[in-house]
This record gives structure tokens, sequence and C-alpha cells, in this order.
């Protein structure tokens, strides 16, 4: 018998691409066994007829279909998701991921044939193309986020991403929105919901966590894309606030703990920030960053 798979997404004021992703699910060569919304819509999706339509068990016979609305939060909302997810393997995809019609029939094999990998999770198609410029060499320099790279943490604490490589491998970083994980480790390895809001990083945090206890892998043939729909999201200066502040509650949370002299590798990646936002004149993104440390610095909570 083979794996059987819960697919979580969760969804805010963004009901066409929901139903978007919906279309790409139902054409999933191997099917998930439940499908868990949880939307903290503004106005709920289940009083949108459009959506039911494509929700309902004439579109996935056979499929547990769960919906759930609650107070908006992705952290919480995946916990939410998590907490009723049944199956072998929880997966996640932002709603405005397209998946490759075999995306799960590609992910389950793997958590089928290797029974040592905890998580895992597959390529984005739609990325831009690879290249050397300013930007990637300041990235590099100051050990910041990047793709076309190893999928490991840095020294400091920055994610990189696997995205574009073409091999299997072990990795570290994974992103939620095309991640999959044994359900039985995620009930134990819950989203933290003192990231509030769009939480951004919670998934980097989550993967930290995980991936020092057990092996994960990227699996370049399963495909998603990933359309970055535009709505609900945060507004630059405040998506930097946002980056920045997480950022830096993660490290003190996953790293400097593990090794202190980690410090400095934060310090000089935090400069790196600052010193791109200088280079480009982007005030919005120097704004957001003095103002995200300023909240981090003299607002802190207590990291779990």
């Amino acid at each position: 018998m083979s794996i059987s798979s819960s697919v979580i997404v969760c969804t805010r004021n963004r009901p066409n691409d929901i139903i978007n992703f919906l279309d790409s699910l139902e054409k999933q060569t191997t099917k998930p066994n439940e499908i868990i919304i949880v939307d903290s819509s503004d106005n709920a999706l289940y009083k949108n007829s459009h959506f039911l339509e494509n929700f309902s068990p004439e579109k996935f016979p056979k499929i547990k279909l769960i919906y759930k609305h609650t107070k908006p939060g992705s952290a919480y909302q995946r916990n939410v998701g998590i907490k009723v997810a049944t199956s072998e393997i929880s997966y996640f995809f932002d709603d405005d991921a397209i998946l490759a019609k075999d995306y799960i029939k590609k992910m389950n094999l793997i958590f089928e044939q290797k029974p040592q990998y905890a998580a895992g999770m597959g390529d984005i198609e739609n990325i831009p193309p690879k290249q050397q410029n300013l930007t990637e060499v300041l990235r590099k320099i100051f050990m910041l986020q990047r793709i076309y790279s190893s999928g490991k943490f840095t020294w400091s604490g920055m994610p990189t991403h696997p995205y574009g490589t073409k091999k299997f491998k072990n990795i570290e970083v994974l992103s939620t929105c095309l991640m999959g994980c044994r359900t039985k480790i995620l009930k134990k390895n819950m989203f933290d919901e003192t990231l509030t809001g769009y939480a951004y990083m919670e998934d980097c945090d989550l993967s930290r966590r995980i991936s020092y206890k057990y092996p994960v892998f990227y699996l370049p043939e399963a495909k998603i894309k990933h359309m970055e729909s535009p709505k609900s999201r945060d507004k630059i200066e405040e998506n930097r606030a946002m980056f920045i502040k997480n950022y830096s509650y993660l490290f003190f949370k996953n790293f400097y703990p593990k090794n202190r002299l980690k410090i400095f590798a934060y310090l000089w990646s935090i400069m790196g920030l600052f010193v791109q936002a200088l280079i480009y004149r982007n005030k919005a993104h120097l704004k957001g960053y003095v103002k995200g440390l300023k909240n981090f610095l003299y607002n802190k909570t207590s990291i779990k």
C-alpha cells in the first residue's frame, strides 16, 4: 500500500489563487488522502460559491476535505492544519502555487524508498535565471539569502535555497511553498507562533530544528510554479522590517546558543543588508531594517 498524504494550504483573501491551486491539485497523478484548507480571509471562503464548487466531493471524490476558518497568522494557521492532519506525510503549499501533475507522486516515492528522510521539497521552475552581478556578489560576501545554492544555512544563519540546481541532495532549508514532512515529526515540531502575521522565515525556523535531528532532501524533478500573488503581500518597508526582526529572533534562537562565535557572522550579515540597501539607494529597505532592528531590540519576546 502506498504512503498516505495530506495537503495543507493556508490562505487569506486570495480566493482566485486558492481555486487555481485546487485545479492543479485535481490533476495530480497521485492524489492526497486529505486536503486541509486553513482560511483566515475577512470574507470566509465557505461563503464563496465558486470556492465551494472547487473544494467539493465532486471534484475530489474519495478524498477527505477539511476546512477551517481561523484568525490570521501563517504559523498559527499551519499549526491548525498539522493538528488535524492524519496521513503519514503532510505537504505544505502556498495558495499561489501551481503543481506539476506528478509532484506528489515523485515526492511520495522518495518518502517510501528512503525512510531515513524526515522532510523534503522539490524545485520552483519559474525562478529568475542565474545571474552573476553585483547583487549576487554582495550576497555571497555577506552570507545573505540566495538561490542556485546548497540549500544549507550560512554561518550567519541565513538560508540559501537549492532552486535551479539539478541534483538530488541533502539540504537544511525548507520552504512552506512546496515542502513535505512526516506528520508524526511535524506534530512534535510545530511552527513558532511567536512569529505572527505573514510570519517571515517561520519555515526556516522549522526546517532548522528538524534538520538538526534528521536528514532532509531536495528533489529537483518534482516541480511547481510559484506565482507569487501580489494580493495580501506586505509593503516593502514593513516586509523588510519583519524580515530583519524575524531573522534576528531566529538567529538567537537556533544558532547563537550552539556557537556563540557566530554572533560575528550575524553582525556581518546585518551590515551586508545595510550595505546592499545603501549601494542601491533603497530608502524603503533602509527604513525597514532600522525599524525591524529597533523592534527586535526594544520589544523582545521570549525565545522559545
